[in-house]
């Protein structure tokens, strides 16, 4: 048995474009048991994806009675938190109503939102973000984006998300376009492809990749890595720069793929940061707080589980 029953307990589900993964999950944000699967999501058609997690979940219903299931997805959602608003990378979830199709399966009560909101639930209750009232989270790796929790909350603006952080121009000049055609976007500038074409314009091999980057720069074994790193971390910065007085972040954390190159990432992320307005946001802490202090970037700290334990938070707060 994985937990007493009297427990209460959820069900996460974090739909990306690849992989999907769906866990069990207790009050105290204590993953119990999970699977990853790889979601085959490029076609038209959901049905096998729903048959696939249906599986999965009822292993952990029969014997279980848990308050809900919380599915968060890789895209913008709907204004009624039903389904994907627009899905660029995962088309079958397009017109799914994911909400209905699990509830008319199992029953309970069904949450949706946007993954990037789901992991910035996880890390404000359960993480690096705890203590934050305002907390900024980055997610970055293939693409970008942003989710902000204001005294506990989510904001959002459209599309279950507060920007669309990755079309925020930082080099109108640039020729690098992102997958939406916007020139000179933060995520044409910071996202895996632009890794890409860095290194290998640096070191002539057309082979390497993100990945490869990413870990030559986080064991800072190549120091052409380390120099990619800081250029896509000088952007970062930038970003995040241009993102603070729209939402006055108390602490901003980045996750993702990219955030797995470590300290030569973020210290040109902080070094950018501090160089446009670390003094202006250190300046408002001192007359909100009367102490100046610092708007702290850090890794974030749950790890790729992340979205899992805060797609479930919403049916366990009160547990």
């Amino acid at each position: 048995m994985l937990s007493s029953s009297s427990e209460t307990l959820a069900i996460g589900i974090d739909v990306g474009a690849s992989n999907t993964k769906i866990g069990l999950v207790d009050s105290r944000a204590r993953l119990l048991d999970h699977h990853v699967l790889p979601s085959h999501l490029e076609g038209s058609d959901p049905t096998p994806f729903l048959e696939m997690i249906s599986a999965v979940i009822r292993q952990y219903t029969p014997a279980r009675a848990v308050q809900g299931i919380g599915v968060s997805l890789c895209c913008l959602v709907n204004a009624e938190h039903t389904g994907a608003l627009l899905s660029v990378n995962a088309p079958a979830l397009n017109g799914l109503n994911i909400q209905q199709a699990l509830h008319d399966r199992f029953g309970c009560a069904v949450q949706v939102l946007n993954d990037v909101q789901a992991y910035a639930l996880a890390e404000y209750h359960h993480g690096a973000g705890r203590g934050a009232e305002r907390l900024l989270c980055l997610a970055l790796g293939t693409g970008l984006a942003i989710a902000v929790i204001l005294h506990g909350r989510c904001y959002e603006t459209w599309g279950g998300v507060p920007a669309d952080a990755g079309r925020i121009i930082l080099q109108p000049e640039a020729e690098a376009r992102c997958n939406a055609g916007v020139r000179g976007s933060a995520e044409a500038l910071c996202g895996v492809a632009q890794i890409e074409r860095l290194a290998r314009a640096a070191g002539g091999d057309e082979t390497l990749s993100a990945r490869q980057v990413i870990a030559a720069a986080r064991e800072q074994s190549d120091e052409r890595a380390v120099q990619v790193m800081g250029e896509i971390g000088g952007h970062v910065g930038h970003l995040l720069a241009l993102l603070s007085p729209v939402y006055f972040p108390q602490r901003i954390l980045v996750t993702g793929g990219t955030a797995e190159a470590g300290e030569p990432l973020f210290r040109a992320i902080r070094a950018r940061y501090a160089t446009l307005i670390g003094d202006y946001m250190t300046e408002l802490a001192r007359l909100e707080r009367g102490e100046a202090r610092p708007v702290e970037i850090l890794k974030g700290g749950l790890g790729p589980e992340a979205s899992i334990l805060g797609a479930a938070w919403g049916f366990l707060q009160n547990g």
